[in-house]
């Protein structure tokens, strides 16, 4: 074989080996571009669940189906029952991603205080509200302070916590009751008696708010525009136990230019020693506002007023209403 045939050989072979290049290169293209879409088409769109609220078991079920991956973050919330439970999530709920997505999830692991507290030398009424607002959700309550209180003379406010069970840094339970010994103050203590005559309706707001007596009001005569105190059962500095009653005798105006005068009544339930007492008005504007409030220490309960006709007055004890009254002009006295 000479020269020239070798060379015609390896002409040959050369384009062989191109054209098998190409092809082997186009059926890669090919076979990659299928892949490709196949890919695409398996990472189909699907739209994000809402489930926050939800609990976490039932979560990661939800995400499940729609083949969405979760990553988890935890957190302290605010109340007790929200432990396990979705507080925020990312993508949003509605959002359109592809199968696959991971889902950023934040999860509450309950709140920061798991023990009881020490609540010894604290006041009733401020313990209270804070357990309120962080074992309380919706109607349910999972930690209450049980009712009534243990009371006791000592020289301690009235009011103060002297004992507690369970003690502090027992670990917090659902539906725990807590039971407290409350100072009733000591049993000598005695306040004067605030000089009340022709004060007006503010002044007797202003009073009630720092009294340390329990004013009892009845109506006198209807004279004058404005309520006065027009006499007081007890003697302006005198010395008497307590929240001890003082009768106000005050003037009523006549209802005019649609403002009514009166005075609510109403029995309040027996405290362990002396509640502060809300009194606030609910206009017919919409609009609310406190009047006034002062520390009682249950049963007969009586406040002057002088607002709109339509007023809805309401008495408010620890947050919680506990009586209401329409005013109208046949309400006042």
């Amino acid at each position: 074989m000479g020269i020239g045939d070798i060379a015609d050989d390896i002409s040959g072979n050369g384009k062989t080996i191109v054209i098998t290049s190409l092809v082997m290169l186009i059926v890669f293209v090919a076979v990659s571009t299928l892949i490709f879409f196949i890919s695409l088409k398996s990472a189909e769109q699907v739209m994000v669940p809402n489930v926050v609220g939800k609990d976490l078991p039932e979560a990661l079920l939800d995400l499940q189906a729609r083949e969405l991956y979760p990553r988890i973050q935890l957190r302290y919330s605010q109340k007790a029952d929200e432990k396990g439970l979705i507080l925020e999530q990312d993508p949003s709920p509605g959002a359109i991603v592809k199968g696959g997505k991971r889902i950023e999830l934040v999860v509450s692991q309950g709140t920061v205080i798991d023990t009881v507290q020490n609540y010894i030398g604290e006041n009733i009424e401020d313990v209270q509200n804070r357990i309120r607002e962080l074992f309380t959700s919706g109607s349910r309550q999972y930690i209450q302070i049980k009712q009534p209180y243990l009371t006791k003379y000592s020289a301690e406010p009235a009011g103060t916590i002297l004992e507690q069970e369970p003690a502090a840094g027992t670990p917090i339970a659902n539906n725990m009751e807590l039971t407290f010994v409350v100072s009733k103050g000591t049993q000598a203590e005695t306040t004067q008696v605030p000089d009340m005559a022709g004060a007006d309706l503010k002044k007797i707001y202003q009073v009630m708010q720092r009294a340390a007596v329990t004013f009892a009001f009845t109506a006198g005569s209807t004279t004058g525009m404005d309520i006065a105190v027009q006499q007081q059962s007890a003697a302006a500095q005198s010395e008497v136990p307590v929240f001890s009653p003082v009768t106000l005798t005050v003037s009523l105006p006549k209802s005019a230019n649609g403002m009514v005068s009166g005075i609510l009544k109403t029995t309040l339930a027996e405290f362990p020693y002396p509640f502060t007492v809300s009194l606030y008005a609910a206009y017919p504007n919409g609009d609310k506002d406190l009047l006034t409030s002062f520390r009682h220490p249950g049963g007969a309960c009586s406040v002057p007023y002088t607002v709109p006709e339509g007023t809805k007055l309401s008495l408010e004890v620890l947050n919680k209403e506990v009586y209401t009254e329409t005013v109208g002009a046949n309400t006042a006295e």
